[in-house]
């Protein structure tokens, strides 16, 4: 087997350099620290694979930042920046949270109806920008970015406020029953089927761009929209739909914490899933399969990153640092790339 294409691939040169910039930043961090790098890294990779547990929750981190970076994935194909996976994925968790907790259902009804809830309200508000892009021409990254704040208000006022349910915490909704909850993939972990959804999202999505009509309109209008303008692709109503299907991708991925994780909705499920995702979305090249290996890059860090803090007294903010400068810097290349200024 030939790996020179593999090896000259951007998504490959994309996680190779965020392998190096972890390494060589974070050595620099800890450095003036006054952490030792091979006790911080060492931490690290005992943290994501030290114990079946912890790599089932290196697991768990990167499934959670899949489902909004493949969103996020269908919307740049696009050729749009869906800069609000974030606030689609909190609605996805409420839906499905405020939805599950009411459900006296079977699992094979529950359990469906569950994460199609938190689908439908992440696509909602995704295909506002979208229909604001296709309307009015409005820019889809001031108009997604001021929606995740909204979103977040909107979560916590329906969940205290109008649609607030009975035995239940500020903040939060009632327990799911146990029938609306996603079944474990490990034993005495947070792993659930999850994952397993996460994948086969990702597989299926990688053939739908490349095998069929609508992949093909989507690529065309990211990736010369004029062309695709002249061949009678409608681009508004792509907009329109790309964004849609963007969001329902992240509020699916809101709905799995809740059923998967939590069995509740709370305001604070996500620490930044939609943000980070960003930065997978772009290691991954857009590309589905390869994103699934920048997802799992990005949760060896995350779940590493709590044992650095925890065994090697790394503080916080050199992981904070290494996240934002990744972040920034694909996201500046990807810019620069496209030739669009935001």
């Amino acid at each position: 087997m030939n790996a020179t294409p593999l090896l000259r691939s951007r998504a490959f040169r994309d996680i190779a350099g965020v392998i190096v910039l972890v390494f060589g930043v974070g050595s620099i961090a800890m450095a003036l620290a006054h952490v030792s790098p091979i006790a911080g890294f060492g931490a690290l990779f005992d943290g994501a694979f030290g114990t079946k547990e912890e790599v089932a929750e290196t697991l768990v981190q990167a499934t959670n930042l899949l489902f909004p970076a493949l969103g996020i994935a269908v919307a740049f194909r696009a050729g749009l920046f869906n800069i609000g996976a974030e606030g689609q994925l909190v609605l996805g968790g409420f839906a499905a949270g405020w939805l599950g907790a009411q459900l006296p259902l079977p699992a094979f009804l529950a359990i469906p109806l569950v994460l199609l809830a938190g689908a439908a309200a992440g696509g909602i508000w995704g295909a506002i920008p979208g229909f604001l892009r296709a309307r009015f021409g409005a820019n889809e990254v001031i108009a997604t970015l001021m929606l995740n704040f909204i979103a977040t208000l909107l979560a916590t006022y329906l969940v205290n406020g109008p649609l607030a349910l009975s035995n239940a915490s500020p903040g939060e909704t009632p327990t799911l029953p146990a029938s609306a909850t996603l079944p474990d993939l490990v034993a005495d972990s947070r792993l659930t089927w999850a994952f397993v959804i996460a994948l086969v999202l990702a597989f299926a999505l990688r053939w739908v761009l490349a095998r069929t009509v609508f992949g093909y309109e989507l690529r065309a209008a990211g990736d010369a929209p004029e062309a695709a303008k002249r061949a009678g692709i409608d681009l508004g109503r792509t907009a329109f739909v790309a964004m849609a299907l963007s969001g329902a991708i992240a509020g699916l991925g809101g709905a799995t914490i809740v059923a998967g994780e939590l069995h509740r909705f709370n305001t604070g499920l996500s620490p930044g899933y939609g943000f980070i995702a960003i930065a997978v979305a772009l290691v991954g090249n857009l590309d589905p399969l390869w994103i699934i290996v920048a997802s799992l890059a990005f949760g060896v860090l995350t779940s590493g990153g709590i044992a650095m803090q925890a065994e090697a007294n790394v503080p916080r903010e050199v992981v904070a640092l290494v996240t934002g400068l990744v972040i920034i810097a694909l996201a500046g290349r990807r810019v620069v790339a496209s030739g669009r200024t935001t």
